[in-house]
């Protein structure tokens, strides 16, 4: 049954593969916002088997072919993401799947596993494939990644959100930016302040806004404190 399932799905991969080529040609996974296969029959088609195999089967030496298949599915489900939830509820083909989206030419993979591992609970090592998703390379990949890194490693996000504050290395600075100082607000680093009043310096108009919002919430209730260091990991 496994070997049906797996040639099911990809026939289904191959058949969404086929309608792009020919209605889409223009479509690559840095251009692709997710949004023309939503409701195609062909790509409910190919999400139902992808879920038949992961919530019918473990994931024992699955060969390239397949993992590629799987990661072609969740990077088609970019836009909703609604593939995740019941992906988490299956942590070992999570942790099979989130490895292999660190190579992997699926973009829209790759930073979806960068956000989703933030859900991420179990108490494998694979959350520390965060810090190779954050320096991937991939502008959003990074962003995701520093965000998902605030819940499992806030001391080492602290730095990293400065160095994404100072770096300027890609056109979307203003929201690597954002994500810095969202960051710092995240883990109640005392840098903030000084992070928020750095905003202001800037011709950022979105980053500015974010600065107001954060700075009208360092009010913290009596006995609080910032983040202290500590990693809860």
């Amino acid at each position: 049954m496994f070997s049906e399932d797996v040639t099911r799905l990809h026939q289904r991969v191959s058949a969404l593969k086929h309608f792009q080529k020919k209605h889409y040609p223009q479509m690559t996974e840095e251009n692709d916002n997710g949004e023309w296969e939503i409701g195609l029959r062909q790509w409910d088609e190919m999400n139902r088997a992808y879920l038949k195999i992961i919530e019918n089967y473990a994931p024992e030496s699955p060969d390239e072919a397949l993992i590629d298949d799987m990661l072609y599915v969740i990077a088609r489900d970019s836009e909703c993401s609604h593939l995740f939830p019941a992906l988490l509820q299956h942590p070992d083909w999570f942790e099979v799947l989130c490895r292999h989206s660190i190579t992997t030419a699926r973009y829209n993979a790759r930073w979806q596993f960068a956000e989703q591992l933030e859900n991420y609970d179990g108490k494998s090592e694979i959350k520390e494939l965060l810090f190779r998703l954050i320096d991937s390379g991939d502008e959003y990949t990074e962003r995701m990644a520093l965000q998902s890194m605030c819940k499992h490693f806030p001391k080492q996000a602290e730095a990293y959100a400065i160095k994404f504050w100072n770096r300027n290395i890609y056109d979307q600075d203003e929201y690597q930016k954002i994500m810095a100082l969202y960051a710092l607000q995240k883990i109640r680093s005392p840098l903030l302040k000084e992070y928020i009043a750095k905003a202001h310096e800037t011709e950022y108009r979105y980053l500015k806004g974010w600065a107001d919002r954060y700075a009208s919430e360092t009010q913290l209730p009596k006995g609080e404190t910032f983040y202290s260091g500590q990693n809860p990991v």
